[in-house]
């Protein structure tokens, strides 16, 4: 006569287990080498002026602009709109931990409440001393020089931005990144990349005019803002 073995408490119920998993009709998701964006609570933060017109302390900055990776720190810039006061935020970082935007791009994003926050960029070429690939020889910026950058702050409902702001960076590393930067006037936008809405007239194909010479204004030149402030993020 056979004898049969018995059959374990825990064997058993891993088993059911295994047969639930591959039931629930649910697939795992793919692996990814991209780094996601950091899990943290955002907020807007009204600060003393002072605190929008200090600089970062002045360190080391490599030139590749490879091996970036910066999840903690935060903008504080301060929007001094030309028909109001002027006001120092603090947003916290936000998006992907790498800056990098291919083919030549470095983003830094800045999330608040309710679609607020801030963004900054610039170019790579830039932070190598404005020769990218680097040829032997080649005499290039001085660390540190400033560059320019673009700048744009969501608040209030409208998004302020200006690609001639200039950025002194102080330090760029794979550890940790900062600088100084100011932007004479930035220009409000019609559309907000930072609370970005599907029911918008400018992407409503028939809002849009006949007559190519004669296209939607994207901006409102009436309203502008000075923008001036610091960002520092680290890994």
């Amino acid at each position: 006569m056979t004898r049969i073995r018995p059959i374990s408490i825990a064997a058993l119920a891993g088993a059911m287990l295994m047969l639930a998993a591959c039931n629930d009709g649910t697939t795992s998701a793919p692996s990814s080498t991209e780094t996601p964006p950091p899990l943290i609570k955002t907020s807007t933060k009204v600060l003393k002026d002072a605190a929008c017109t200090t600089t970062p302390t002045a360190g080391e900055i490599v030139r590749s602009g490879y091996g970036l990776d910066y999840a903690h720190g935060a903008i504080r810039i301060s929007v001094a709109p030309v028909d109001g006061p002027a006001r120092c935020l603090q947003f916290a970082k936000s998006g992907p931990t790498n800056p990098n935007v291919p083919p030549d791009t470095l983003l830094f994003t800045f999330a608040g409440d309710r679609g607020e926050g801030a963004q900054l960029e610039f170019l790579a070429v830039d932070l190598a001393g404005a020769i990218l690939p680097w040829p032997r020889g080649a005499t290039a910026r001085v660390p540190g020089s400033p560059i320019t950058s673009t700048i744009g702050v969501s608040i209030d409902g409208v998004y302020y931005t200006s690609p001639t702001c200039t950025l002194k960076l102080q330090t760029v590393t794979a550890k940790k990144a900062s600088g100084r930067f100011d932007c004479p006037q930035a220009i409000a936008q019609t559309a907000n990349p930072l609370d970005p809405n599907d029911d918008i007239t400018y992407d409503d194909e028939s809002t849009v005019p006949t007559d190519p010479a004669q296209p939607p204004a994207p901006t409102d030149q009436t309203k502008t803002a000075a923008l001036s402030g610091l960002f520092e993020v680290e890994k």
